[in-house]
Formats: C-alpha cells, sequence, structure tokens
C-alpha cells in the first residue's frame, strides 16, 4: 500500500461531462493548471492509472455519501447484536457465544463476513428484515 501513496499524484478537479460507450465510461475533469501534476503532460495517451476520488464541499472537507454511512452503521449494529444473547435466542444460534451469534447470522445472510454487507444489497435487506423482526420479537417477548 505505501508503494501505492509513494506513486500517487494528488490534484483536485471539478467533474466536467460523463459519458458511456462500448468501451465504458468517460470521466471528464477539468484541473487548474497550477494543480496539474507534470507527469500527466509526459505520461502517454493511454497510460493506465489508479484512482480514488473524494468529493469535497465547501469547506473542503470530504463528503461521505449517507448511504455509506448507513452501511457503516449496519456493520457496527451487526456487531453488537452478536454480543446480544436475546437476539442469540432469536436467531437460533446454538449456545450464546458472540461466534456462535455471529456464524448463524453470516449463515442466514449469506456472507463470509460482516463486511460483506458493503457490497452486497441483498444481504443488507436481509439484515433490515432480520433487525426488525427481532425489534418485534423482543416486544412481544418483553410483556
Amino acid at each position: 500500500m505505501n508503494e501505492v501513496r509513494d506513486a500517487a499524484v494528488n490534484f483536485e478537479a471539478v467533474k466536467i461531462s460523463m459519458s458511456q460507450d462500448r468501451n465504458g465510461i468517460t470521466l471528464r475533469l477539468s484541473l487548474h493548471p497550477n494543480e496539474c501534476p507534470p507527469s500527466l503532460h509526459t505520461d502517454w495517451v493511454g497510460s493506465r492509472y489508479m484512482v480514488a476520488m473524494v468529493k469535497l464541499n465547501d469547506q473542503e472537507e470530504p463528503v461521505v455519501p449517507e448511504q455509506e454511512r448507513e452501511i457503516k452503521r449496519m456493520i457496527s449494529s451487526a456487531g453488537m447484536l452478536c454480543r446480544n444473547e436475546d437476539f442469540g435466542i432469536f436467531i437460533g444460534a446454538e449456545d450464546n457465544t458472540e461466534e456462535s451469534i455471529a456464524n448463524t447470522m453470516r449463515a442466514k445472510l449469506e456472507i463470509q463476513s460482516r463486511t460483506d454487507l458493503r457490497n452486497n444489497s441483498e444481504a443488507r435487506e436481509k439484515f433490515k428484515k432480520i433487525t426488525e423482526e427481532f425489534e418485534r420479537w423482543k416486544k412481544g417477548y418483553q410483556q
């Protein structure tokens, strides 16, 4: 990872347009001349780059999309639920250990790791449904 950081060129750009054809997506960015790294001028057309982009707000701070925040909360919530004995009973874990509850949850969500929730929208929907059912179950269980 340090090699990537050492090789990285940094600049601020503004999205101008985006189009799609049979070869893929073309993203056009506008750079101020003072922001353009010299290597971009000398690299051959067709050179490949690894790109990381972060949207900035008017205060020059990174903007984290709401969906990304929601996914992070979901992953965190999944971890907390695995330490909840009531959830273990609800989900049908073999015993009330965190490991057993986590294994049962992963099996129900059909994922290998909680972080799979980041890229698996089907698993996220299943998780939402399970947590909603758990909340209803808790209300009935506590009465």
